[in-house]
């Protein structure tokens, strides 16, 4: 893979997503629809950190600094703090922050060095996997998981 072909994904998966979202009235977007209750707010708050998690892991990485401790929670342990810290944001706030987290790792793919994402020996926490894992796994695999989430919530 190379950075044309990441960006090509990352765009795709996002349009499936955004696709996938469009097709749900706005005044549902507040209602607890989804598994563990979430709404479709809560979900693009869910989305939103993990878009900027990649972001600021990277971007630490790329300065040679030290992860912040606060992240070295479990996936479950961030997905409910997240979950809280959210809840009472407004739907408006909450797709703003979203979209610039979404842009800000677009621009990060398009910025950095092919080795900060693609050679699996760059960053030692990486233990021997390219960044560009991490990559996918914030954005377009991520977005996949949920859209199966997604249509499972129309047919229900």
């Amino acid at each position: 893979m190379d950075k044309a072909e990441l960006l090509r994904r990352v765009h795709e998966g996002r349009a499936r997503l955004e696709a996938a979202l469009a097709e749900v009235p706005r005044e549902q977007w507040t209602e607890p629809q989804l598994d563990n209750g979430w709404s479709f707010k809560d979900l693009m708050a869910h989305i939103g950190f993990w878009e900027r998690h990649v972001h600021r892991i990277l971007t630490t990485l790329q300065r040679d600094a030290t992860l912040d401790p606060a992240y070295e929670a479990t996936i479950d342990e961030l997905n409910a703090r997240v979950f809280r810290e959210n809840r009472n944001r407004s739907l408006d706030e909450i797709l703003r922050d979203e979209r610039q987290a979404y842009e800000d790792v677009l621009a990060l793919i398009e910025t950095a060095p092919d080795a900060d994402l693609f050679d699996p020996h760059r960053f030692t926490w990486t233990n021997g996997r390219p960044f560009v894992d991490w990559i996918e796994g914030n954005t377009y695999g991520h977005y996949e998981e949920h859209l199966e989430q997604l249509a499972a919530s129309r047919e229900g």
